[in-house]
């Protein structure tokens, strides 16, 4: 049995309705998906089943740790017939689906509610085989109301700035056309793939459902900045409704929104048939190596440092950014996978192992430089991860380095961090002032 832990949204946490599903390509992470819209009536292909036919597959979804909500199961054991329990009346409670195929033809012919053209995702929501929902109907509705156009166009302006304007034309029939910023009237299909995918997922965001909603790869034609941009407002209605998200980019995953509540699953193959579950744990459990992440360390967990939840496996764990950047080409040619900068400091390690064994990671090392308290940290890190490597040098750093006294410095921030005080500042304010206003 595998387990798939859902985020639950809470207003005024951001992001605690996200849940994150990662892993390496094949691992999995859209068969998870399609779990959640199997439904009565619908069948199970023969070349699909990965058990014997002796075996019930069942998928479960529960509405707390212990109450079943719903069963769907197949009919008996060697039938394609899946069947459901209890037996649902209608499609409300489905996810809808933001498949990763997102393209749609600016054609609006036809009339429809918005609320109808995002609910027909979650009726034939599989993630495999989907085709485009009426995106084109869904922005002609908008479009004849004034308000709900202005506040939908600076949704998308909200990640893509550069966005100027869209409309609906009339060539012979209905057309959703876009406006350039000199004027200039275009097709939607030559808008490009970024852009149609914001407005393929804003769609879903912005029409006020309680439903939740999977996106499977959001990051797909985005550049970093409009990833940032997206998962910040994908936040923001989280707080709300449940939101999936399978993902293969690190910028979409934060620790912030985990500490809030969203739940992050790594998914991995085993074998060729089967592939299981494994859920990170509470911030506070490795809370060291997250804490560090402060003024000092802002690295320490960023984008490079998360790539370790879409690895395969074989990590290895270095002490700090020297003995990453001194060994890199030692293991250039292998398939190791070194983690970030480091794990900045030796006491450290302890919470960066428990992070790797909760993703479910097998093969994991970690080196150690030599020391009185190394020593302890290494005897501790051989009893809680006697299936990892842990070694240890016989030398007290990755180089040679000489004794040396730094003259006192005087700056704005004092040795804590914290911004002095306004008579103190100096220059500080009106600086700042310039680059803002030069920027602006």
């Amino acid at each position: 049995m595998q387990t798939l832990e859902l985020g639950q949204p809470e207003v005024g946490k951001a992001g605690s309705g996200i849940t994150y599903i990662v892993g390496a390509n094949n691992s999995g992470k859209t068969t998870v998906i399609e779990g959640l819209w199997l439904k009565k009536g619908q069948y199970l292909n023969d070349s699909e089943r990965k058990t014997p036919q002796t075996q019930l597959p069942e998928f479960k979804l529960y509405s707390d740790n212990t109450t079943v909500k719903k069963t769907v199961k197949l009919l008996r054991a060697n039938a394609y017939l899946f069947i459901e329990d209890p037996d649902r009346a209608n499609d409300s409670e489905l996810f809808e689906i933001v498949s990763s195929r997102r393209h749609w033809e600016s054609t609006a012919n036809g009339t429809d509610s918005t609320s109808n053209i995002v609910a027909a995702s979650a009726i034939g929501g599989n993630p495999r085989t989907q085709q485009n929902v009426q995106t084109a109907i869904f922005l002609k509705a908008i479009e004849s109301d004034p308000t709900k156009y202005t506040d939908f166009t600076n949704l998308v302006k909200r990640v893509i700035p550069e966005f100027t304007g869209w409309a609906v034309g009339f060539e012979s029939h209905p057309y959703i056309k876009y406006i350039s910023s000199d004027g200039t009237n275009h097709k939607a299909d030559f808008l490009g793939d970024g852009v149609i995918s914001i407005i393929r997922i804003l769609a879903h965001l912005f029409e006020a459902r309680d439903t939740g909603l999977i996106i499977d790869e959001p990051e797909l034609s985005l550049h970093p900045l409009a990833q940032k941009r997206l998962i910040k407002l994908i936040a923001e209605y989280a707080e709300k409704r449940q939101i999936i998200i399978s993902t293969h980019s690190p910028y979409f995953v934060s620790w912030e929104y985990i500490a809030n509540g969203a739940k992050l699953n790594r998914v991995t193959k085993v074998g060729d048939t089967n592939s299981k579950i494994f859920t990170l744990g509470t911030p506070t459990k490795y809370s060291s190596l997250v804490n560090g992440a402060n003024w000092q360390q802002p690295f320490l967990m960023d984008e490079v440092a998360k790539e370790i939840f879409f690895a395969n496996d074989k990590i290895l764990f270095l002490e700090g950014q020297e003995d990453v950047g001194l060994l890199r080409n030692e293991f250039q040619n292998s398939d190791i996978n070194l983690f970030g900068y480091g794990v900045r400091g030796y006491t450290n390690f302890k919470f960066a192992l428990a992070m790797a064994k909760d993703l479910g990671f097998e093969k994991v090392g970690a080196i150690l430089d030599k020391g009185t308290n190394e020593d302890l940290v290494l005897a501790e890190l051989t009893q809680l991860f006697n299936s990892y490597k842990v070694v240890q040098w016989n030398k007290s750093d990755i180089r040679d380095k000489p004794e040396t006294t730094y003259p006192p410095k005087e700056g704005y921030f004092d040795q804590s961090g914290n911004k002095k005080s306004t008579g103190l500042l100096d220059d500080y304010e009106a600086k700042i002032d310039t680059i803002k206003d030069y920027f602006n």
